[in-house]
């Protein structure tokens, strides 16, 4: 089963996890938040969230890894890749998968709301509340 209201964001820099769900909260999305991959599959598993924003570099796996688990779990997660890498250093590695964005930290909270809802959008529900902001 699916959830149609589920945002599973997976970081493991403290601050930076800390940050985003606020921003999450504040925008009015659901979400579960985790800090590792096994972490995130025993949530994917539970949950079934259609959206995953990942750090790439996860102490436990990467992020090609996890968002490949993560499809066998809940087949056709839409992914946010974050990671302080440029692109072109993980690409070959991101090609291998289906992702939405890809973001290079630091990024801009903009650029980041912009991919956000455009997953959301992709995914084809409405994960924010109507009567945020």
């Amino acid at each position: 089963m699916v959830s149609e209201n589920l945002v599973l964001l997976v970081e493991d820099d403290a601050p930076l996890k800390r940050s985003l769900e606020k921003f999450l909260n504040t925008a009015g999305y659901l979400f579960r938040s985790c800090s590792t991959a096994a972490q995130a599959l025993a949530l994917a598993k539970s949950s079934a969230p259609r959206v995953v924003i990942l750090e790439y570099h996860l102490p436990d796996a990467n992020g090609c890894s996890l968002i490949y688990q993560l499809n066998l779990v809940v087949p056709g997660i839409i992914a946010i890749v974050l990671s302080e890498f440029d692109f072109q250093a993980v690409a070959c590695n991101l090609n291998r998968v289906n992702i939405q964005t890809f973001l290079q930290k630091p990024f801009d909270l903009v650029d980041f709301e912009a991919a956000l809802c455009s997953a959301c959008f992709k995914s084809g529900k409405i994960v924010r509340r109507l009567d945020s902001r």
